[in-house]
């Protein structure tokens, strides 16, 4: 998902961010469905006298509730894109920037790749003085694609 949040004269900051197509909370929902599920039935084998079934059960949960919180901690990684008239200011992050580059706006060049498969989301990189940065890895080809409009039309001004 890409966000346009400032766009002041020949400043342009974008956000992109993974589509996260449900929140912490349904994500316990569902949780919580599947284990009501899991352990009624490992409940309704223990009465017949397969008690072992109910602690696999157990692990069975907690692997999913460990599954679904490391999926949306990886999904919560933004890319702060900030083109204005001297620089590009590319961030990674998850609540504040981990990892920041710099690259002059002269310099700098921005290419997108992608062959003509349906299932090729192509390339989208930045690239300043021999080193190469990869934008928007979370995005699907049309919203790689409008990044890349985006970015060509700001760093055009």
């Amino acid at each position: 998902m890409i966000e346009v949040q400032d766009k002041q004269g020949c400043t342009t900051r974008l956000i992109v961010t993974a589509n996260r197509s449900m929140s912490w909370k349904a994500n316990l929902y569902l949780a919580a469905s599947l284990g009501v599920i899991c352990m009624g039935v490992a409940i309704a084998m223990a009465t017949f006298g397969l008690w072992m079934i109910i602690p696999f059960a157990g692990l069975e949960i907690i692997f999913i509730v460990v599954c679904l919180y490391l999926t949306l901690k990886r999904l919560s990684r933004q890319e702060v894109i900030t083109v204005d008239s001297e620089a590009i200011k590319v961030e990674w992050g998850y609540s504040q920037p981990d990892v920041t580059v710099n690259l002059p706006r002269r310099w700098s060049r921005l290419s997108y790749h992608c062959k003509d498969s349906e299932f090729e989301v192509g390339e989208l990189s930045v690239s300043a003085h021999g080193k190469r940065y990869v934008l928007g890895q979370c995005l699907n080809k049309k919203e790689k694609k409008a990044l890349y409009g985006e970015l060509k039309s700001a760093m055009a001004q």
